[in-house]
C-alpha cells in the first residue's frame, strides 16, 4: 500500500535525464507487473486495447456475454504508439495507458511530457493528489498558444513590458506555464498571484514558482481586496479554469445542480472587481453539451452583464504540438475584443496542403525518457478489482 504521508518528490534514486547536466527527473517511479497484469502487458500491440486481447485474458467486465453480447470495456486500456498523441491525460488513466515499447503503466511523470510540463517540473503530494493534478491540468502547450494570441492582442492595446497575471483554480499551473513561455518581443507575462483550494497545489506551485505568489483560500470567500493587495495593484490579465468535473461527460454534467459548478460567478466576480484588460477561462469542451443548463448563454450573460464582450472556441491540444488529443472549451472576455483572434493550429493529423508538421506522437516523446526507478507497493483490494486480480497469488507487485 502506497505510503499517504510521503511525496512523490521525496522519491530517492530519481532518475538523471541525459544531457542535461545531471538533473534529476521527478516523479517518475513505477513498480514491477506480474501475473495478469503483466500477461496482458505483453500481448497488447501499439494502439492495442482491452478487446484486442486474448478471451481469457480480458477484464471480466469487458467480455460479452448472452446472445446479445452485452457488457462493455468497464477497464478501458490502451498501449500508447509511438506516431499518435494519446487520448486525453486524466487523474485515472495510471492504469490505463500502458508504455509504447515496455510492459508497465506509464509513470506520473510520462504522464506530466504528455501535458507538455518542464521535465524539471516537480509535482507535490501524495501518488493520488500528483495524478490529480497531472490530470487536471491544461496542456502547456495549449497554453502557450492561446497566450502568444492574448499578446498580439495587447500588442495592439499598447501594452508593452511587463503584463501582469492573477491566476485562479491555479491547480498544477499549466496555463501559467504557458503564458511564462509566450513572454517576449516586447510583452513579458508575469504570474504576480496565484490561487486554489488544495494544499497540494500550493506545495507543487511553492516547490516551482515561487515568485507566482500563491495565496491557498476558497474563492468564495476570497476578497478581490486580497488579490489587489498580494499583488500591489490590479492585473492585466486574469486566467483561470473554474472546477471542470461538474460539465464533464465523466462527472455527469451535474453543471449548476453541483455547488462546483457555479464557481465560474465568483471568477466573474473578481473580473468586475479587479477589472484586468484582459480574461482566458477554461473549461472541458462537455460544457457546451450540459442538458440542464444553457451554460454557455449563462457565461455569456454573465460577463455581458459587467461590460465585458466574450467569445468561446473549442481547441485540441494535438493541433498545438502536443502528444496527447485533449479537447477544451476556451472563453476570451475583454470589453472591447476587436482584433482577438485564436490560434491557428500548427499541427495536422494528417499530410496537408500547406505543410504543416504531423502530430506529435506519445511514444516519441516517452521513449526520449530514461528508465524509472522502481518501488515497492502491496495490492490493494481496490487496485486487485480494478486489475481483474480475483486470487492472492500476485498480490504484491514488487
Amino acid at each position: 500500500m502506497k505510503d499517504e504521508n510521503k511525496t512523490e518528490s521525496e522519491g530517492e534514486g530519481r532518475p538523471r535525464i541525459a544531457g542535461a547536466g545531471g538533473m534529476s527527473l521527478p516523479n517518475h517511479t513505477t513498480r514491477r507487473y506480474t501475473g495478469i497484469v503483466l500477461e496482458r502487458m505483453k500481448h497488447l500491440p501499439p494502439g492495442g486495447k482491452m478487446g484486442d486481447l486474448p478471451e481469457h485474458l480480458q477484464h471480466e467486465s469487458f467480455v460479452r456475454m448472452g446472445d446479445k453480447k452485452t457488457g462493455g470495456p468497464n477497464m478501458r486500456l490502451i498501449r500508447l504508439e509511438r506516431d499518435k498523441p494519446s487520448l486525453t491525460v486524466t487523474a485515472y488513466i495510471f492504469n490505463k495507458f500502458v508504455h509504447p515499447t515496455e510492459n508497465r503503466y506509464i509513470t506520473p511523470r510520462e504522464a506530466a511530457v504528455l501535458q507538455d510540463f518542464p521535465l524539471d517540473y516537480a509535482f507535490m503530494g501524495t501518488l493520488g493528489q500528483v495524478q490529480k493534478q497531472i490530470g487536471n491540468a491544461v496542456p502547456v502547450g495549449l497554453a502557450r498558444a492561446l497566450a502568444q494570441q492574448v499578446k498580439k492582442y495587447l500588442q495592439r492595446q499598447g501594452v508593452s513590458g511587463s503584463a501582469r497575471i492573477a491566476s485562479y483554480f491555479s491547480g498544477a499551473g499549466g496555463l501559467d506555464l504557458g503564458f511564462e513561455q509566450a513572454s517576449g518581443e516586447g510583452v513579458n507575462f508575469e504570474t504576480c498571484f496565484s490561487t486554489d483550494i488544495e494544499p497540494w497545489v500550493e506545495a507543487t506551485i511553492q516547490e516551482n514558482r515561487k515568485s507566482w505568489n500563491f495565496h491557498r483560500a476558497d474563492i468564495t470567500k476570497l476578497s478581490p481586496e486580497t488579490v489587489r493587495m498580494i499583488m500591489h495593484g490590479a492585473p492585466d490579465v486574469i486566467i483561470g479554469g473554474p472546477p471542470c468535473q461538474p460539465f464533464s461527460v465523466a462527472g455527469k454534467q451535474k453543471a449548476t445542480q453541483d455547488p462546483l459548478g457555479i464557481l465560474y460567478r465568483d471568477y466573474i466576480r473578481h473580473v468586475q472587481n479587479l477589472q484586468p484588460k484582459i480574461v482566458l477561462m477554461e473549461n472541458v469542451y462537455g460544457l457546451a453539451q450540459v442538458k440542464s443548463a444553457n451554460m454557455i448563454e449563462e457565461i455569456y450573460k454573465s460577463f455581458q452583464a459587467i461590460g465585458y464582450q466574450v467569445m468561446h472556441q473549442e481547441l485540441m491540444a494535438a493541433d498545438y504540438g502536443v502528444p496527447q488529443k485533449r479537447r477544451r472549451l476556451f472563453f476570451v472576455a475583454a470589453r472591447d475584443l476587436e482584433g482577438f483572434e485564436y490560434p491557428a493550429p500548427t499541427h495536422s493529423a494528417t499530410e496537408n496542403p500547406i505543410g504543416l508538421p504531423l502530430y506529435q506522437g506519445a511514444g516519441a516523446a516517452l521513449c526520449a525518457l530514461p528508465a524509472p526507478t522502481h518501488r515497492n507497493y502491496r495490492m490493494t483490494s481496490e487496485w486487485k478489482a480494478q486489475l481483474g486480480i480475483t486470487s492472492t497469488k500476485g498480490a504484491k507487485h514488487g
